[in-house]
Order: C-alpha cells, then structure tokens, then sequence
C-alpha cells in the first residue's frame, strides 16, 4: 500500500474568482469601439478647430460651412454610437480575437447588458455638453487650451457610472482617475499641457491616451488571470488525477 500524497484540492471558490477577474478585463471589445470614436473625435476636433480659425479671420462662408459640418459630423457620431452595424461589428470583432478563449459572463456582468435609461440620457448630454465646447470654442468664449478641464467636469462623472453598470474590473477606473487628475493638474498651471498652436492636443491626448493605456492594462491583466485560472484548475485536475490512480493501486 502506497502513502496518499497529502494534497488539498482547488478551492472553487479560487476557480470562481479569477474567472470573474478574467470576463472583467476582457478589453478588446473596448479597444476597438476605443479607434472608432477616436476617429468620428478627431474630425469633430479638426472641425472645430476650422471653425475657430474661419472666425478669427472673418471668413463667414467657411465659418459656417464648417459649423453646418460640425453638426453633421456630430449627428454621424450619435448614429454611430447606437447604430446596431457598428454593435455587429464591433461584436464580430471581438468573437474572431477571443474565439478560442470562448465565452464567459460572470452573473455580476449582466447588468451590463442593459443600461438604465437615465445613464443613456447623461451620455446623450456628455454629447451635447462637448459640442457645446466646441461651439463655445469657435465664438471665442472658451480658450481651447482649458477644453480638458472643460470635458473632464462632465466626462470624469459619465466614466464612472458606465464604468460601475457595466461591471468592469479596476483598469477601467484608471481613465477616469488620471483624466480628473491631469485636468486639475492643467488648472493649477502644472506644465502637463502642449504649447500653442498644440492646444487641440490638450484634449486629444489627455482623453484617449489614458483610456488606451486603461485598456491595455485591462488586456494585460486579462492574460495573467487567465493564466492563473488554468493554472489552478489544472491544479485540481492533476491532484484528482493522482489520487485516482493512487487508490487503484491500493
């Protein structure tokens, strides 16, 4: 008769928890509707910035050419935002990166299925409340290098909810805490800006640089935690495994 090996089995409790950890900083999907909206925002920015440019120079026709096409192009970024080809799309994208990973959605993710109305209005008013910058911009009444503290007063709140309905894990709360931060850091006159005629970049930057960097976090931590899923259940599989053909040999 051989001694059993004194092993202690997975805690499936541990199983449970990284896989929560897991579904939470899967960022793909986040990554790609991240480069969709970069691009309908650099257009809404140079747009702007055209605008502010026609105005300065008294140029009325191209001044308000281009506030007709700030318009459409703000319209075009509402359509894309809850266009049902770009969810295909960006669904479709998302199957092809984590196809062999398949699928998991902790109980705690559902609510991210379906928003509360209000959260979808407040979106819709982050919207309006950018163009209104924008526009704020174009007539001069704001400088366009303090358009970050601008945005952030909306943004940082809209970040936060979204982030808390759809169930994301810590990475997601980076962008929010390093946009707030380097808005107040603007404001107290903390060089983290860009010099004129860069000051677009004031809002660029700031805004997409910390959700990229939020976003790759989150795709990093997703692979440890899935390597160390697979490393505790195949933990569990070998320990059942071993004491299995210990009491055949007994």
């Amino acid at each position: 008769m051989t001694n059993k090996r004194e092993s202690q089995p997975a805690d499936p409790r541990e199983i449970i928890q990284w896989t929560r950890r897991y579904a939470q900083s899967r960022t793909i999907y986040f990554l790609v509707q991240w480069c969709l909206i970069v691009f309908i925002i650099c257009v809404i920015g140079l747009v702007a910035s055209l605008t502010q440019q026609a105005y300065t120079a008294g140029n009325m026709s191209l001044f308000y050419t281009s506030v007709v096409f700030l318009a459409m192009t703000f319209f075009f970024f509402v359509w894309i935002s809850v266009s049902h080809w770009t969810a295909e799309f960006v669904w479709q994208v998302t199957i092809w990166f984590y196809g062999r990973e398949g699928f998991v959605s902790p109980e705690e993710n559902n609510r991210s299925k379906q928003l509360p109305r209000w959260v979808i209005a407040l979106i819709g008013l982050m919207l309006v409340y950018h163009v209104l910058g924008a526009l704020l911009i174009s007539f001069r009444y704001l400088q366009l290098q303090y358009l970050q503290p601008f945005s952030a007063v909306i943004l940082v709140p809209v970040l936060c909810v979204l982030i808390y309905y759809q169930g994301l894990g810590f990475w997601a709360w980076l962008w929010p805490l390093f946009y707030g931060l380097h808005a107040i850091l603007l404001l107290a006159g903390v060089p983290v800006g860009f010099p004129s005629p860069w000051y677009l970049l004031n809002i660029m930057v700031p805004i997409f640089g910390y959700g990229l960097l939020a976003i790759l976090v989150g795709h990093i931590y997703s692979r440890y935690a899935l390597w160390k899923l697979k490393t505790v259940t195949r933990q569990g599989l070998d320990i059942y495994s071993n004491d299995n053909d210990e009491e055949d040999v007994q």
